[in-house]
């Protein structure tokens, strides 16, 4: 047996995470079973991502709390997607408790029919896509008798819930919160936001979405994701964006530089949310949120979203954008020191 826990100041451990050991027995496995209380729709695309690129495993999904608690939109609409790439590729399905909630999270990892390795504890299917401060703890075991108990159980669950599809769900949540409480973001007060003095120095930063940038930009989930030391192929997560900026707009007055002083800087959002963005590369092409990639992604590809312009796990094209209304957002300098100002509203 092994325990699995988060690992972040200020209780670091020797452990393994959830995330890591999830990805290893994952590239072992042909087949995987999956009893999760909640998922998230990025959790659901990173998942699905990951079997196109590596053409593996079979997965049976069961989404234990969402009938009662209630889905998002995208949640809803990323499981359908799912569960039909799934069913249409014979590699498994997704299944709904609706005659009771199930809080519990329980994974079986099976080769050639045989249960290998199971985990159970706090981490659901949320936890294998990103860094969280909620503190999580799991147990990986590999006893025989054990695998085999739990993987029956778990058919016993799937047993008594329904498959997705025939489920009729038509009430949905439609709280976003993917930047609520997130790591190294800050809700910022209305009235600071409407006291913002913004200056004449304003840049109209294009979001790229044609043909040309199906793997980039907005869509580098569709890139080709990153090999690890086994060969399984991680897919870019779903929110990670860096955005590649023209030479006509970095080289111009004013414009933040890379390797300098002002290369990393505070924006505050036209929609109340603040955080630091950076320029980097040659001729400070790159621009990206600081330190953690999904921040920006989160905001402008959240946004499209909310907006029903973009799916979860869709490519970003340019109907995309001219469905949400703008193919652009402006970054403009306030008059407070290293302070920009985000606006894409339309």
């Amino acid at each position: 047996m092994e325990f699995l826990h988060s690992n972040f100041p200020p209780l670091r451990t020797p452990s393994r995470t959830f995330s890591d050991v999830f990805d290893e027995l994952l590239f072992q496995s042909d087949k995987i079973r999956i009893a999760s209380g909640y998922i998230t729709a990025d959790s659901i695309a990173e998942l699905q991502r990951t079997i196109e690129l590596n053409k593996k495993p079979n997965v049976e999904l069961i989404i234990g709390m969402h009938y009662f608690d209630g889905f998002t939109r995208k949640e809803y609409q990323a499981s359908v997607d799912f569960n039909n790439f799934l069913s249409n590729g014979g590699m498994g399905g997704v299944f709904l408790s609706t005659a009771f909630k199930y809080h519990g999270k329980a994974y079986s990892f099976s080769k050639y029919d045989a249960p290998f390795a199971s985990i159970i504890g706090s981490n659901n299917l949320s936890s294998i896509t990103e860094y969280s401060r909620v503190y999580e703890t799991s147990l990986l075991f590999h006893d025989m008798t054990k695998n085999v108990e739990l993987d029956h159980f778990i058919t016993g669950l799937i047993n008594v819930c329904k498959p997705l599809n025939a489920c009729s769900i038509t009430s949905f949540k439609e709280y976003n919160k993917l930047l609520e409480g997130h790591e190294d973001v800050e809700q910022a007060d209305i009235s600071i936001i409407e006291s913002l003095g913004l200056s004449s120095t304003s840049f109209k930063i294009p979001l790229k979405a044609g043909d040309s940038y199906s793997r980039s930009n907005l869509n580098v989930f569709f890139g080709r994701g990153r090999v690890d030391r086994r060969g399984l192929v991680k897919p870019r997560h779903w929110y990670e964006v860096e955005l590649i900026v023209p030479s006509e707009i970095t080289s111009r007055p004013k414009y933040p530089q890379a390797n300098s002083a002002n290369s990393i800087f505070d924006v505050i959002t036209d929609d109340g949310w603040k955080f630091k963005c950076k320029v980097s590369g040659d001729y400070s092409k790159n621009l990206r949120s600081e330190g953690n990639l999904k921040i920006l992604g989160k905001w402008l590809k959240g946004r499209l979203e909310n907006a029903g312009a973009l799916k979860v796990g869709e490519l970003v094209t340019e109907e995309t954008l001219r469905k949400y209304g703008r193919s652009d957002f402006d970054l403009i300098k306030t008059d407070t020191q290293n302070l920009w100002y985000l606006d894409f509203r339309v």
